[in-house]
């Protein structure tokens, strides 16, 4: 038995909503690009650290798998390691993703309602965020939206060949992008097993080749980590741990909980976050006797939704994890509305009252994204706590400072630079520097706790005998474990970089002076 599928195509309408999404999508991806021209800020620690391993090409990485770092590889080739190039490239892939949205959703439920998902996505925080910030995430999303067009595509008879191919690539990208991509071919199966309408195609093995050479994907990370110590399993294994603050876990574990609900409700507005959540998970109990279309977002969506918040109940979480999931449910709570299918009780002027509200608060809190920090600037009140570029404030002040002091040294461009603190320090030094040098970074903790650990130190790359830049955080002296691997140093600037109201944080810049060795990465550092 196979599932059918009804005709959705409403020729009065379908070239009106085509068109309107596809205007609507240009015109947003045409305001991203010219607004990070007009208003540039640093990038997130995150763009600078994944842009520093695409200067370093591997087949793994400490944390993540290489895709990430092969995107910026070619970012920063075709952009010469500017800005703007990073900030065009998430604005790009973010309209992609909402472009397969609107395929998707209108494959699966009309045009009407696929232009009503453009709305929603556009609506969502979340989205804007990504069409920003050149994470891991946005070709994530864009592979998982992708892979669940084209899985529709197959299960509705549209070019089968055609689609398990590019089925097959967006599951080897999405696997060499995030480790959530996992588990796209395990909900497939159980999308497929859980009627008995589907269930023929599990005896299709082209299918079967198709999830499951995707996999395949993963052989260089996997090659790699066996080469270091495994060391991306033993990085990923500390999400899964739940960590107790030494007070009442009960209440730890609500409060945990209830900051994700918190954070889920800003990522996805309220109104669209509840609706989302009461829809794909409060419509689970039907999912052996929905439509194919409602049974993609309940397997896609709702399922891992209730394991995110099982483990909510347990652990911390970070924002973004369910963001494909919250992707796979568009469409059904973008039919939800467009009246596509109907359940719940809430009338059609009612649907329409609460998507009115839902689009306002919305997009009020995305033009606040794109707007608030300009108007805090206009204010005097730059990187106020209420600034969303907060956490993108002040690394070009800390670069702008660092540099004098390199400057005044002359033979500044012959000096390693090593850093001290948080890898962002390291990273973000790198990329605002006019001439980008590599910078290394040491920590006074034992063990690897980044990607700078597992790469050369200055004495592996050459600098045996030679001077180097030591920038440490505050009013420090210089650190006992360095001083050990060099023959003397000396103090030879200090200055204040402003992270933004109320934030001004103090460095020391030291010279080491004729380099001996290094601190081995399980050395604790001197008292």
């Amino acid at each position: 038995m196979v599932p059918s599928f009804p005709d959705m195509s409403d020729p009065l309408n379908d070239s009106k909503y085509q068109r309107n999404s596809v205007l609507l999508i240009g015109a947003v991806l045409l305001f991203r690009l010219i607004y990070a021209a007009i208003f540039p800020v640093n990038p997130v620690g995150d763009e600078a650290y994944y842009w520093d391993w695409g200067r370093q090409l591997d087949y793994g990485y400490y944390s993540k798998p290489p895709f990430v770092a092969w995107l910026y590889a070619f970012v920063d080739w075709i952009g010469g390691g500017s800005l703007y190039a990073i900030r065009a490239t998430a604005g790009v892939i973010g309209c992609l993703t909402l472009l397969v949205l609107f395929r998707l959703t209108t494959a699966q439920f009309g045009s009407k309602t696929g232009w009503y998902s453009v709305l929603i996505g556009l609506a969502i925080p979340a989205n804007s965020v990504l069409g920003y910030l050149l994470t891991i995430d946005a070709p994530l999303t864009l592979c998982w939206s992708m892979a669940l067009w084209m899985l529709w595509r197959y299960l509705s008879g549209t070019k089968p060949g055609q689609s398990l191919f590019f089925l097959f690539l967006a599951l080897g990208v999405g696997h060499l992008s995030k480790q959530m991509m996992m588990v796209f071919p395990v909900l497939t199966v159980v999308l497929l097993a859980v009627q008995s309408d589907t269930r023929s195609y599990l005896k299709r093995p082209a299918l079967w080749a198709t999830l499951l050479l995707s996999y395949l994907s993963l052989l260089p990370p996997l090659i790699w980590n066996a080469q270091n110590g495994w060391i991306t399993f033993k990085h990923t294994s500390h999400h899964f741990e739940s960590v107790s603050g030494g007070g009442n876990v009960i209440l730890e574990r609500l409060e945990d909980f209830a900051e994700f609900i918190g954070s889920q409700l800003g990522v996805l507005s309220p109104v669209f976050g509840v609706v989302l959540y009461i829809i794909c998970i409060g419509r689970l109990k039907t999912i052996r006797t929905a439509s194919l279309a409602v049974r993609f977002a309940l397997v896609f969506g709702g399922i891992p939704l209730v394991g995110m918040l099982f483990m909510a109940m347990r652990q911390g979480l970070q924002p973004n994890w369910p963001a494909v999931f919250y992707l796979s449910c568009m469409p059904l709570v973008a039919a939800f509305f467009s009246g596509a299918v109907e359940f719940a009780k809430p009338s059609a002027a009612t649907k329409a009252r609460l998507m009115k509200v839902g689009l306002i608060i919305g997009f009020a809190l995305s033009a606040f994204f794109y707007f608030g920090s300009p108007i805090m600037e206009l204010a005097g009140i730059p990187g106020h706590k209420a600034d969303p570029n907060r956490r993108l404030m002040g690394y070009d002040k800390l670069a702008e400072g660092f540099e004098k002091v390199r400057r005044a040294q002359a033979d500044a461009d012959e000096l390693f630079i090593v850093t001290l603190g948080h890898r962002d320090t390291t990273s973000q030094l790198a990329f605002a520097l006019p001439d980008q040098p590599r910078v290394y970074r040491w920590s006074n903790r034992p063990g690897i706790e980044s990607q700078y650990e597992m790469w050369n130190n200055p004495f592996e790359d050459g600098f045996d005998g030679k001077d180097g830049f030591i920038l440490v955080p505050g009013n420090n002296t210089f650190p006992g474990a360095l001083s050990d691997v060099f023959e003397s140093y000396e103090k030879v600037g200090e200055f204040e970089a402003v992270f933004g109201y109320d934030r001004t944080k103090f460095y020391t810049v030291y010279r080491g002076k004729a380099l001996t060795g290094w601190p081995a990465l399980n050395e604790p550092a001197h008292p």
